[in-house]
C-alpha cells in the first residue's frame, strides 16, 4: 500500500511540474498583458524604507525589470518612469516648479514617509514627489535660553534680546545662522521674541552627536513635543547653528486648550524647518567665572514668581547652601537659580525638586507633585539645606 501512494505521489507532482512549465511559456508569449486585466495599485510599507511597490506583475521575463513611476504633488501626474533592472536601485533626481519649493521624494501620496532611495527595487514601484509654496520668511530669529556662557547668561531665558542674541538671515533664501560661545549645561531654544513665539527647539536638530560623541542633548520644555524642548548644551566650545525655515508649511495647533488668533504663534511649528551646527573648536572668548544663588519659589510663598529678595534666598558657606523660612501646610514649591556673570544676572536653568530628597526623615516631612514639586505636610518654620556637589537636598522641620 506504501508503495502505490508513493508512485501516485510521484506521478501527481510530475503532472504539476508539466503544468507550471506550460503557464511559464504561455507567461512569455504574453509578455505582462496581465497587466491590462484588471490589477490594482497596492500601497505597501516595507520595512527596508517603507517602500510602497505597485504589485501588477510588471516584471519583464526577458530582462528582469520593474517600472518606478515618479508622481507630482497631486499623486496623479506622471512626472517621469525609470526602467530598473530587479534588485537594483532607483535613480534620485531633484524635478523643478515655478513658485514651488521640492522636499523630497515620498512613498505615499499622502506623503506619511520619505522614499528610501538606498533600497533594491523588486516590483513595479511609485514615488511621490513633495512641493510646497515657496514663501519668503520675514521673521527675525534670535537665541533664547539661560546658562553661564555669556550670551546665555544676558538672555535669562529670553527676557533680554540683544543685538548679538539675533541670527543673521541670508540674502539667498530662508536660511538664519549664529555662531556663538556655549558652555555646558547652557540651554536654549530659538525664537522670535521674548514671548518665545515661533520656537524652534530640540526636535528640530538634525542630530546632536559628532563623530560618536553627544554634544547636545534634548531637555525638558514646556511641551510634551520634542520641537518645543530645550536644547542642551554637553560639551563645551564655539558653535555655529544654521536655522532653515519653510514657512508656507507651517502649521498650528488649534486644538491646544489656549489657543487663541492673539497667541496663535506660540502654536506654530513646522514639520520641514530644521536645525544644523558645527562645533568650531574650543571657545573663542574668556569665560568669567559664574555665581549661581538658590532662591525659594512655590505657590503661597512667592505666588509662583521669582522673588530675588533676601528672605528668599539661600545662603552659601563652604559650598552648602541654607534657607530658613516659615512655610504653609499644602505649599507646594521648589528651589530655582540666578546666575551672575561678571555684572550680568540672569535666570539659571537648574531647578531643585522632590527627587533631590533622598534621606528618611526629610521625606517624612514632605510630599510630591506629579511634577516633582515639593508638598510640605504642615505649616511650621523649616530649614532647607542644598549641596550643589552631591544635588541633595535635606528638610528640618525646627
Amino acid at each position: 500500500m506504501k508503495k502505490r501512494n508513493m508512485k501516485w505521489k510521484a506521478a501527481a507532482l510530475l503532472t504539476c511540474l508539466f503544468v507550471l512549465a506550460g503557464c511559464g511559456k504561455d507567461a512569455e508569449k504574453t509578455d505582462g498583458a496581465q497587466n491590462d486585466v484588471g490589477n490594482t495599485q497596492n500601497e505597501q510599507d516595507t520595512q527596508q524604507g517603507n517602500q510602497d511597490t505597485d504589485q501588477n506583475d510588471g516584471q519583464d521575463g526577458e530582462t528582469g525589470t520593474f517600472t518606478v513611476t515618479f508622481y507630482d504633488n497631486d499623486g496623479t501626474t506622471v512626472l517621469s518612469t525609470q526602467d530598473v533592472a530587479s534588485g537594483e536601485t532607483a535613480e534620485e533626481y531633484t524635478p523643478e516648479k515655478d513658485g514651488q519649493l521640492f522636499m523630497g521624494w515620498f512613498g505615499t501620496p499622502s506623503h506619511t514617509h520619505e522614499f528610501d532611495f538606498s533600497t533594491p527595487i523588486t516590483a513595479d514601484t511609485s514615488v511621490f514627489a513633495g512641493f510646497m509654496e515657496n514663501v519668503e520668511d520675514t521673521r527675525t530669529f534670535a537665541i533664547v535660553g539661560s546658562g553661564t556662557s555669556p550670551l546665555m547668561a544676558s538672555s535669562s531665558w529670553g527676557k533680554v534680546i540683544n543685538d548679538e542674541h539675533y541670527m543673521t538671515k541670508s540674502e539667498d533664501g530662508n536660511v538664519y545662522t549664529i555662531t556663538l560661545d556655549l558652555c555646558e549645561g547652557d540651554e536654549f531654544q530659538f525664537a522670535i521674541d521674548t514671548s518665545w513665539c515661533n520656537q524652534r527647539g530640540g526636535g528640530y536638530l538634525t542630530t546632536t552627536e559628532l563623530d560618536g560623541t553627544a554634544y547636545f542633548t534634548v531637555s525638558g520644555g514646556l511641551s510634551d513635543s520634542t520641537l518645543k524642548s530645550n536644547i542642551k548644551c554637553a560639551v563645551s566650545g564655539n558653535y555655529t547653528f544654521t536655522l532653515y525655515t519653510y514657512p508656507g508649511a507651517d502649521v498650528y495647533d488649534t486644538e491646544a486648550s489656549t489657543y487663541s488668533e492673539e497667541t496663535k504663534e506660540n502654536y506654530n511649528s513646522n514639520p520641514y524647518d530644521r536645525i544644523e551646527w558645527t562645533y568650531n573648536g574650543e571657545m573663542a572668548g574668556e569665560i568669567q567665572e559664574s555665581v549661581t544663588t538658590y532662591y525659594i519659589k512655590g505657590a503661597v510663598i512667592t505666588n509662583w514668581e521669582d522673588r530675588y529678595d533676601e528672605m528668599y534666598e539661600f545662603k552659601e558657606e563652604n559650598g552648602i547652601h541654607t534657607l530658613t523660612i516659615d512655610l504653609e501646610e499644602g505649599d507646594e514649591f521648589l528651589l530655582t537659580t540666578l546666575v551672575t556673570v561678571g555684572d550680568t544676572s540672569g535666570v539659571g536653568n537648574e531647578y531643585v525638586r522632590y527627587t533631590n530628597i533622598t534621606d528618611e526623615a526629610s521625606l517624612a516631612l514632605v510630599d510630591s507633585t506629579a511634577n516633582a514639586n515639593i508638598i510640605v505636610k504642615q505649616s511650621g518654620s523649616y530649614t532647607l539645606t542644598y549641596d550643589p556637589a552631591s544635588t541633595v537636598l535635606t528638610v528640618v522641620l525646627n
